[in-house]
Formats: structure tokens, sequence, C-alpha cells
């Protein structure tokens, strides 16, 4: 009963996108080809490769989930170091290249675009249009390239610091598209917690910043602390771990090589650091399967946010053993010992050392 009426509960703050005709689709999609076109003649289009490929990836994979297919989506970076995104009616998103920046994780970056895609999906910019029905059209495409500039100059003469960042629209239309962003990421690969870990990161940055006085254009705006509240509520209400470190990438586990073959040494890393290379076979599991399971373990451990000091080796009758937390993390072999030309005790404590100073660097990784 209490998972039914939260699942209500959730239902009831989303709102399903707006029956659309296909002429008034024709008309957004003619729109939005109007602001895009001021946009790009106003800003460079960025085509490096990698940043290209990486939007598009993250991009391609939320699309199928989007509560509206009668729309082609596009997902272009424009040169401006601030740090915003925008849905222009039609289907096109443009991220600026601070954004791009700013995001520590593909998860963050697939929040803003989740976030973005609701908007544009919903048909926000009408809702608000219709709100404020003295704009004009040329205003109107103003503000949308004030926004991505990261400027108000042409409406209300300051400079926005964060505060606009992810913030053009009303408080609910904000929150709709905050928590039907969330919706979207439950769907894909990408973690739902990076919306709350993105919304942390632009509150901290705009508290850094400061907040100035942005005129009454901005007064039914949420500021990113609010944001914070109702985005966690909602992850929890919906039964999320709150896991912070996958969409922060940070104690980030990779294998090297990611796919060993029968026999062949694997390194375990953490954020890039090696953390121990297997190569000996035991009970007839080869270092690759050896190591995925360590990994596995690693995961495991490191969602509980644990401190250095949570590792330890002990030593039992016969065997030396990695504990994390109350995880039994990594039993040290004699085939280990013999394949590092140590001792048990050696490779226990080399191991458990790693991973200690893998923990006490991980803030750095988060970049705040």
């Amino acid at each position: 009963m209490g998972a039914a009426f939260i699942g209500i509960a959730i239902c009831g703050l989303l709102r399903s996108p707006p029956a659309v005709s296909a002429d008034e689709t024709a008309d957004e999609i003619r729109l939005g080809a109007q602001i895009a076109k001021e946009i790009e003649s106003h800003y460079r289009v960025v085509t490096d490769p990698a940043m290209v490929d990486r939007l598009a990836r993250v991009g391609d994979a939320l699309v199928p989930v989007v509560d509206r297919q009668d729309l082609t989506y596009h997902f272009r970076v424009i040169d401006i170091p601030g740090v915003n995104a925008l849905g222009v009616p039609g289907g096109r998103v443009y991220v600026t290249r601070g954004m791009m920046k700013f995001v520590r994780s593909d998860h963050e970056l697939a929040a803003v675009l989740a976030h973005e895609l609701t908007h544009v999906a919903h048909r926000h910019y009408y809702i608000q249009q219709a709100r404020e029905s003295r704009m004009a059209p040329a205003l109107v495409i103003a503000a949308a390239l004030s926004v991505l500039a990261r400027s108000a100059a042409p409406i209300v003469g300051v400079s926005l610091a964060t505060q606009g960042a992810m913030a053009n629209y009303q408080r609910d239309l904000e929150k709709e598209a905050d928590l039907t962003g969330i919706s979207y990421l439950t769907k894909t690969s990408y973690s739902p917690v990076a919306m709350l870990t993105l919304m942390e990161h632009l509150a901290q940055a705009d508290k850094l910043t400061g907040r100035p006085d942005l005129g009454p254009l901005y007064q039914d705006h949420p500021v990113p602390d609010e944001r914070v509240a109702y985005i966690r509520d909602d992850l929890v209400a919906r039964g999320f771990p709150i896991v912070r470190r996958i969409p922060e990438g940070y104690l980030k586990i990779t294998l090297d090589p990611p796919d060993g073959s029968d026999g062949q040494p694997v390194t375990v890393l953490v954020d890039g650091r090696p953390i121990i290379r297997l190569g000996a076979t035991v009970a007839g599991d080869g270092p690759s399967r050896r190591a995925q399971g360590l990994a596995a373990r690693l995961n495991a451990f490191f969602n509980t946010d644990p401190a250095p000091y949570d590792v330890r080796d002990v030593i039992s009758p016969g065997r030396w053993t990695v504990i994390g937390g109350q995880t039994e993390l990594f039993e040290v072999t004699p085939e280990d010992a013999a394949y590092e030309n140590g001792s048990p005790k050696a490779v226990a404590e080399g191991l458990r050392a790693r991973l200690a100073e893998a923990l006490a660097e991980a803030p750095y990784y988060r970049k705040f």
C-alpha cells in the first residue's frame, strides 16, 4: 500500500506531454528552425569530434525514451564558456562548451539533456509564451540567445553566474523538467541520481560565485537549493539509493585490458590508479575472471561512501585478506604471492595501502 501510494504521488508530479496536431508540430519545427538560425548566426557551433561524438552518443541514448516521438531531435555544442543548455521548439538542444566541461560524467550530461528534452517534448516554450503574452517574437529570440550566452544583458542589464543555468522557465515547468528528466534517466543506462549531483554542483557553484539580483524576469525561477531538495525527495520516493560516486565520476573502476584472454594478466585500476595486477590462476579462475570479481566487490564497497580507514588487511590461519568495511574484498593466495615475487602479507598490505590512498584522493576527483 505504501509503495502504491508513493507511485501515485510521483505520477501526480509528472504531466504527460500535451496532445499535438500535425499542424502544430509543423509550426513548432518552423519556429525552432528560425531560432536555431539566429543562435547559429551569433555563436559558433563546436565541431571538435570528441565533444560532438560524446554529446551525440549520450543524446541518442535518451531520444528513444522521450515521451514524444513526433520530432527529430538534434544536439549541438555552442562555443560559449558559460555553463548552460537550451531546448528549442522543434527538437533542437544546445549545450554550451562550458556545460560540457562542467559535467563530471556522461551521467550528468544525460541529466542535462533529459531536462532540456522535457522542455521540448512538453512544449514548455508555448506554455510560458502564453503566460507572457506580451513578449514579442524578437524578444523571445533575444531571450534564447541570452540564455545561451549566460548573460541577461539584453533584458535586465546584468551578468549571470550560474543562476540561469538550466532555469529558463518558471518554477512549475522547471520542476516538471527535473522530475520528468529523472523518469527518462530511469529508462536508460544512466544513473537517475545524476540529476541530483548535477543540481548540487550547480548549487555549490551558485554559492561560490554569488547570486545577483536578476530582476522580476527571474523571480519565479527555482534556485538550485530548492531544486536539490525536491529532486532528492523524488529519488527517495522512487526507491533509488543516493549513490553519488557514479554520476560524479569518482572511484571509477576499470580493468586493463577490459576483456583479458585466459591467462593474460589484468590490472585493476581505481580512478586510473593501478591497485593490483592479477596474473595467477586460482582454483580454475583466470586473471580476468578474478579481476572482474574484485571489481564487483569494490563497486559494492565504494557505494557505501567509505573512508580510507575502512580498508584493512587481516590475517587468519594460513591466509591474508583485504577487508573493506564488512566485505571481504580479496584473499591473497600463494599463487598471487608467487606471481608478485613476494609474501602474501606484502601483497595484502600493498593492496590495502593503494585502496586507502585512492579513497583519500577521491574528493579531488569530484571536481567541486
